[in-house]
């Protein structure tokens, strides 16, 4: 049996049929990861350029966005459309078109994410508490902060539902 890092992210990324992503309330944790396993998200104006644009994306899109953390080489996040129809995977392809074509501008060069994205419909309430406190707690176990309140890339938008 092959060994994972990630605890919320199985082995094999099957993707259900893309109904299921566009059901209203329905969260899934998503994790985009970087390109080729680069770290571009260690310049501080590139970063807050990437959360606005997910601020922006979330209200044009309709999908909330409950937990978010970005890291130097990936963006971890619960979200959920608002209505039945928006799709979170459309969210996501739309989100991850826009920032790279930002990136640009801050002097990257090629492309900011890889082509797929991990994906996991979160079905049971304590799942997504557990899921959570962990997309929230990675800064400060990896390392990059001693207290993960400390790091500025990372938040609570949306409310989840009920």
């Amino acid at each position: 049996m092959q060994k994972r890092d990630h605890p919320y992210v199985p082995a094999r990324n099957r993707r259900l049929a893309a109904h299921f992503y566009g059901l209203a309330g329905q969260v899934s944790f998503i994790t985009i990861r970087a390109y080729r396993h680069q770290s571009p998200f260690t310049v501080p104006a590139l970063n807050r350029a990437i959360i606005d644009a997910l601020a922006a994306e979330r209200r044009r899109l309709g999908c909330a966005v409950h937990i978010y953390c970005l890291m130097p080489d990936h963006l971890q996040m619960l979200v959920s459309p608002r209505e039945d129809g928006h799709s979170v995977l459309t969210f996501v392809d739309q989100f991850k078109g826009k920032t790279t074509n930002l990136s640009w501008s801050y002097g990257w060069r090629g492309k900011l994410w890889q082509p797929r994205s991990y994906d996991h419909i979160v079905r049971a309430e304590q799942d997504l508490a557990d899921i959570a406190q962990y997309i929230l707690s990675d800064p400060a176990r990896t390392g990059l902060v001693e207290d993960a309140e400390e790091y500025p890339w990372r938040g609570a938008w949306d409310p989840f539902p009920v």
